[in-house]
């Protein structure tokens, strides 16, 4: 065989290697094009994350905190174009989350409240980490969808819980109680030796 047969044959071999090669990655692009419409289909489709309907006064503490506002503004808006936006979305969930328990307004800065958030918070963490994985896994990303739902609802709840205490009039007698206490503590200021020696001044006039 003569080296210009045996160059044909390279080239031959080496042609059909490559036209295998790139028909093996045009199909794994196609099936990695599928798998990932039917998972955004499937994320699109469970992503549920809703924003509560407040009472006013609670509504006008959250209208005091810009950094609730602009968390809310994120999460209002859904993406729409592929699993991409959902990462992209989720990265800008977990920044914005991240601090929300330290700038609570005064009314609202309550122990209870900022374990919400903080409960809030690890969830979407989580969420975030579930995004960067090469496999999403739907299950779990849709079971932390509705699981931060839920927090969100509660922490509405809560901030409704306390904003009606805040606002709940003194009990009938409790300013009388309040009333006696101070009475009491102005009391203990009062020079009782003095008070006897004038009883005994009294008595003798």
């Amino acid at each position: 065989m003569n080296h210009t047969i045996k160059s044909s044959l390279f080239v031959l071999a080496t042609l059909l290697f490559l036209a295998c090669k790139q028909e093996d990655e045009q199909q794994l692009l196609v099936e990695m094009e599928q798998k990932n419409a039917l998972v955004f289909a499937q994320v699109n489709k469970a992503w549920t994350l809703t924003i509560p309907v407040a009472t006013p006064t609670v509504q006008m503490e959250l209208n005091k905190w810009k950094e609730w506002q602009s968390f809310e503004q994120e999460l209002k808006q859904k993406p729409q174009a592929s699993i991409s936006a959902f990462k992209l979305k989720v990265q800008n969930l977990a920044k914005k989350s991240d601090s929300l328990h330290l700038s609570l307004p005064a009314l609202l800065n309550k122990p209870q409240v900022r374990s919400r958030l903080v409960a809030m918070q690890t969830k979407i963490q989580a969420l975030d980490t579930y995004f960067s994985l090469d496999v999403l896994p739907k299950e779990k990303v849709e079971t932390l969808i509705l699981a931060i739902n839920k927090e969100i609802v509660a922490f509405y709840a809560q901030c409704e819980e306390i904003v009606i205490k805040n606002n709940i009039p003194l009990e009938l007698g409790e300013k009388e109680m309040i009333n006696a206490l101070d009475t009491t503590r102005n009391a203990k200021n009062v020079n009782f030796d003095e008070l006897e020696k004038q009883e005994v001044k009294n008595k003798k006039d």
